[in-house]
This record gives structure tokens, sequence and C-alpha cells, in this order.
């Protein structure tokens, strides 16, 4: 799913050392690829384009089978158990079988443009949508709850351990949700919380906000810290074995922050980074910025090789897949795969 695992952390457990920043492969759509990759069990990625269209792509880069929404697919799907679940600005949100045949379509209120679906252990799908509020669908399609916000939902939903539900609104509040749909607490940010939010090993929450901050809030919703950058904060963070938090900025940086709060390095890219960043398990992360390239940094900040596409990587957020390939979308229509 977007951001790896339930957490949201971006932390993968598959190997990235020999990744050599070469292209294996590239795959054309019909527009603009601002949806992020999700990759199957069996190798297959999943991922959006504004044509309309959800693709499923061999891991040798042919198409397997393609799904047409009635509307642009910016959100990036989720996989669990053969079904694919993705959302479109057709305010639908489509379980499509393995195969590529629509199982069953959940209309809300409005587009779900940069809100990306999240399955929990249990199955249940979580989708927010800008009518301002969060579902959670059983497998069946069929309603459980919602939870309403004051403002446009297009962060993703994190889970932690216990179930709790974590997502951002352009309210400018990050919620915390029971189970059961009941409210736990809120946070309020200086800004809009369009940013997904990420969950540590102790139960630290960390999310961006238009305010220019990346917050830190303990499990009880008390601010640990926060991080000021130069500019919006629409990446959602990654959070690296160590505990170090990864953020990108539309100042055109990417930042590694200590866990107490302090910055360990700064990575100034050519243009925004509205991307997320991805951690292979050596520690290399790799983040996409509007300067047309992918880039792979080693831990330490400094740069291990750049990747250029032929137009912005905006949206699209880097995946990982199980040989260490890493996938990523462009403006240019195409999906990259990168050796």
């Amino acid at each position: 799913m977007f951001r790896q695992n339930l957490q949201h952390t971006g932390l993968s457990l598959k190997r990235t050392a020999i990744d050599s920043g070469i292209k294996k492969w590239s795959f054309t759509t019909g527009d603009m690829v601002r949806s992020s990759p999700a990759v199957g069990s069996d190798g297959t990625i999943y991922i959006g384009s504004n044509d309309h269209k959800l693709y499923a792509i061999n891991p040798d880069g042919s198409e397997r089978w393609s799904f047409t929404a009635g509307n642009v697919v910016i959100s990036s799907p989720a996989v669990a158990d053969g079904v694919v679940y993705a959302g479109s600005d057709d305010h639908n949100l489509y379980a499509i079988n393995s195969d590529g045949s629509e199982k069953w379509a959940f209309a809300t209120g409005d587009v779900m443009a940069f809100c990306s679906p999240t399955v929990g252990p249990d199955g249940t799908i979580y989708e927010g949508s800008e009518d301002h509020k969060l579902y959670a669908i059983n497998r069946d399609g069929s309603l459980r709850w919602s939870f309403l916000t004051g403002g446009k939902i297009e962060s993703s939903a994190a889970l932690d351990k216990r179930g709790t539900i974590y997502i951002g609104s352009d309210d400018h509040d990050l919620y915390a949700i029971n189970p059961d749909g009941s409210q736990k607490w809120v946070f309020a940010a200086g800004d809009l919380v369009f940013s997904s939010p990420a969950v540590a090993a102790d139960g630290t929450i960390y999310v961006g906000s238009n305010d220019h901050a990346l917050y830190a809030i303990a499990s009880d919703s008390t601010k640990k810290w926060s991080f000021t950058t130069g500019d919006v904060v629409l990446s959602s963070p990654a959070i690296g074995a160590d505990g170090t938090i990864y953020v990108g900025s539309a100042d055109h940086k990417l930042y590694a922050i200590n866990p107490d709060g302090s910055q360990r390095w700064s990575f100034t890219a050519g243009d925004v980074i509205l991307s997320s960043p991805a951690i292979g398990r050596d520690g290399t992360i790799f983040v996409g910025s509007a300067d047309h390239k992918l880039y792979a940094l080693n831990p330490d900040g400094t740069q291990k090789w750049s990747f250029s596409a032929g137009n912005l990587i905006l949206f699209s957020s880097p995946a990982i897949g199980a040989d260490g390939t890493i996938y990523v979308g462009s403006d240019d229509h195409n999906v990259y795969a990168v050796d």
C-alpha cells in the first residue's frame, strides 16, 4: 500500500544496496502518473493514471490488465488477499479482482484524489474523501462507519499496533480515531494537514503541515516537538530503522531529522519535493522531485545516484520491489522501473 505498511513508515525490508540507477523499463500510460505504485506479493505493480485507468503491470514491464474508472486515478492502490483497492475522482472507491474485473464500488460524496486506501489487519478498508469524511468499509463493500472532520481529507490513514487510526484534514487537524469510529483525540497544526502520518515503533506520530513544519506527537496527543522547514510540507514522512525521520519540503530539500527533533542533514534537489521518501533495508533513501529526478541518497545524505524522467516526479512516491527494483510514476505519462 502507499507508504509500504500500516504504520506508513516507508521502510522496506528489501535490499537496495546494489541498485545502479539505470532504467530497467518504462511503461507508458495515456496521461500523467501522479499515483504511487503498490507492489503485490507476486511482483505485480499496481498504479493509477490521469487517463482514468488503474494498471496492473508485470515485473517485466508488460501490461497484465487495466481497469477504467470514471475519472482520474491519483489515489495510490492497496493490495490485500488478491483484491486491489483504489479511489478515483469519480467519487468511488473500487475493489478490483486479480483478473482486473470489478468486485464492487463504494461511493463517497467527493473526489479521493490524494487519499489512498489503507487495509487493516481484519480487512477493513480505510479511505478518506474530500467530502470531509473518513470511511471504514467492510471487505464486501458495505459501510462499517464514517467519521466527519472539518475539512477535505487528502491525507491517507495510518494505523498503530493497537488499531488506532490517524489521519490529517484540511481543517488543520490530525485525528486519532478508535477502531469503532469514535474520536480518541485531535491535534491542531498551524495549517492544513495534507501529509500522511507515520507511526514509529514507540508510538510517536510524525506528520507534516502546510505551516512549513513536521510535527512529532505522542500517542496521548502531546506535542513532543516540531521541526520547521522553508516551505509547505506535503510530503509524507518516512522512518528509518534507526528512528531517523525523512521528509521532503517545497523548499526543494529532503530533511533527515533525529528522533529528538534536531536536524541530522538536508539534501537539496533542483525543485520542490512533494513526493514521499522510501527507504531500503540497507538505509538508502529514494525520493522524487519536480526537477524530473528520482534520487537515491546514502544514509549520510550524500547522493548515491539520480535517475532522470521526462517530466516532473511530483506526487508519485517510489515503491521498492522484492528484488530491489524502484518503481515511480512521472508527469511524462510513464511508470519507471529503475534497477
